[in-house]
């Protein structure tokens, strides 16, 4: 038996794995050596559930996703993954979309920040992200919400249907001509009409999105290779509202990203040459613009003539002095770097008039000969802005979300969970109203106020909650042999609920393989997303149910490779 595990010990070392023996049995029974590795830990202080939901729906996306983390704290090392290992160099395919990363920030000199790059186009999914910083972040567990637009056709109408929804769409399939030239003829592709409700319960335009493509026009993807030419390619174009909630959340980066502007810009926002990451965007809309060559599903990043690309500007949006754009004015023009996942300052667009005038908007025309998503924003900067909260009853921990929207023409937007009193929300713009809203674990508005500014003492927001019970849900997660029952252990693991009604998360990880969801209401109902190590992917639970007192979930992960007596247990495989 000696021989047998010094034999096993040394074929795992070479392996670059050490094993966890451990002896079971007594009485006569034959040890059991449970020959896999106990799972790593991860003990990084900052964790995030990381969420893919379709913008429209909200639900989880369960088509596969390619993620990707970029920047500093990557590069350093300091992001890792549910098994405890470095990030950097990986593509992680991601289904029923949900992911565990961690950060151990300030384990080396890189800054603390990184981003989430998330899509599939081969499944219509654009390319959307967040970036996240230490700053805006928090010890212990969070759930971040990362929102994706999909272009295959029914997806495309159910958004330009939606009047609650600040997105409008388009998608065009263009031919291709010999030596891959897009088309012949100079083609705009534009995002029709469309209005919606805003964040202040009135019906404004969405606004017009449109890209022109030059008669002759050839593209490349990012290796530098050019289109397949009998393929044809494929046009998305996505204005994203700044009056309408759902649309502001979807706002790739966040709206306190880093940016960078290169040494050649022209007086823009920040100081040429500079890059920033404590700054904030007020934002006049934002838009997306997508080209695909239909052969491979790549994208085509490049173009050897400029394209002119036009976004929508609502009228009544201001400067960071606070007042009024009027037409002949300049309007900061960024770009969405999904290498870096830093946003680059580009240019400043001239303000103009649409033909015929439109009394709701202007138009910022520019032009560009790469696309990606492209923003309206001034970059300026910020405070810690605090929210407190009174009319909890005593001892209520329920979590509560506090949404930041900023008023018309100052847009912006930040949320945060709560369970105490007061939230301190970091890198808020400095100087700009916003509305608050405080809503329960349910998505139900309990309080609010309006026309706010938070960084000089911060606002106090009273709030009404209804008298609900709440469940505990605990999840105990085990390994065994491929019996079921020998050689059980306990596993570390991430758990995620998702609530079909209120379409919200709940999620921790445990490093010990149980682990307690507090502040789910008793009687919801949704889908639970177990981790298992073993596959790199997680177990799914549809229709689950947590109700009152308290509900338990045992599972186990059959998947260790276990010896009995030198012989493989039943289902196991030999050494």
């Amino acid at each position: 038996m000696k021989l047998r595990l010094n034999k096993l010990t040394a074929s795992l070392v070479m392996a670059g794995s050490v094993a966890a023996v451990v002896g079971c049995g007594g009485g006569g029974n034959p040890t059991l050596d449970v020959a896999t590795p106990r799972a790593e830990v991860v003990t990084a202080e900052y964790k995030y559930a990381l969420t893919f939901v379709d913008a429209r729906t909200g639900l989880p996306i369960t088509d596969d996703l390619t993620v990707t983390l970029l920047g500093d704290a990557v590069t350093g090392d300091e992001v890792v993954d549910q098994d405890n290992a470095s990030v950097k160099g990986k593509t992680f395919t991601v289904k029923n979309g949900v992911l565990l990363v961690a950060a151990n920030f300030d384990k080396s000199t890189a800054k603390d920040v990184f981003t989430v790059i998330a899509g599939n186009r081969s499944a219509g999914w654009n390319e959307s992200g967040q970036q996240l910083t230490k700053t805006t972040s928090k010890v212990g567990d969070q759930v971040v919400t990362i929102k994706l637009t999909n272009t295959k056709p029914a997806a495309v109408a159910a958004v330009n249907a939606d009047t609650t929804l600040g997105l409008a769409m388009k998608v065009d399939a263009l031919p291709a001509a010999a030596g891959g030239v897009i088309t012949a003829a100079a083609t705009a592709v534009a995002t029709a009409s469309k209005d919606a409700k805003t964040a202040e319960g009135t019906t404004e335009p969405v606004g017009v999105a449109s890209v022109t493509f030059p008669a002759g026009v050839k593209a490349t993807n990012a290796a530098g290779a050019p289109i397949n030419s009998t393929a044809g390619v494929t046009v998305s174009v996505t204005k994203y509202s700044n009056n309408e909630v759902a649309a502001l959340s979807a706002f790739p980066g966040g709206f306190v990203p880093s940016v960078t502007v290169p040494s050649t810009a022209p007086a823009g926002t920040i100081p040429a040459g500079t890059t920033a990451d404590t700054g904030a965007f007020i934002s006049g809309g934002f838009a997306q613009f997508n080209v695909t060559d239909n052969a491979t599903n790549q994208a085509l990043k490049t173009f050897d003539a400029p394209l002119t690309l036009k976004i929508d500007l609502p009228k009544g949006s201001k400067n960071l002095a606070g007042v009024d754009i009027v037409a002949g004015n300049t309007y900061p023009i960024w770009s969405f770097d999904q290498d870096t996942g830093k946003w680059v300052f580009e240019t400043d667009g001239t303000v103009k008039e649409k033909t015929p005038v439109d009394p709701k908007n202007f138009e910022v025309e520019f032009t560009s000969n790469h696309l990606s998503y492209w923003n309206l924003d001034f970059y300026g900067s910020t405070c810690t802005g605090n929210v407190a909260i009174t009319g909890r009853p005593t001892g209520d921990t329920r979590p509560l979300t506090i949404e930041l929207v900023g008023v018309a023409g100052q847009r912006f937007w930040r949320s945060g969970t709560i369970s105490d009193s007061q939230l301190g929300l970091a890198l808020y713009p400095q100087g700009t109203l916003v509305n608050i809203t405080v809503k329960d674990s349910k998505n139900k508005v309990v309080g609010s106020k309006t026309n706010m500014n938070l960084c000089a003492t911060g606002q106090t927001v009273a709030v009404t909650l209804p008298t609900v019970t709440f469940a505990p849900l605990t999840v105990n997660v085990t390994e065994s042999c491929r019996d079921g029952v020998s050689g059980k252990r306990a596993t570390p693991a991430s758990v995620y609920f998702y609530d079909n009604v209120a379409r919200n998360w709940s999620s921790g990880y445990s490093g010990n393989g149980t682990l307690t969801l507090n502040g789910i209401e008793s009687g919801s109902t949704g889908t639970l997303y177990v981790y298992n190590r073993f596959t790199s992917s997680y177990i799914v639970t549809n229709n689950f149910a947590v109700n009152a007192p308290s509900t338990v979930n045992n599972v186990n992960l059959p998947s260790l490779a276990c010896t009995t007596g030198g012989q493989p247990i039943t289902g196991g495989q030999p050494i």
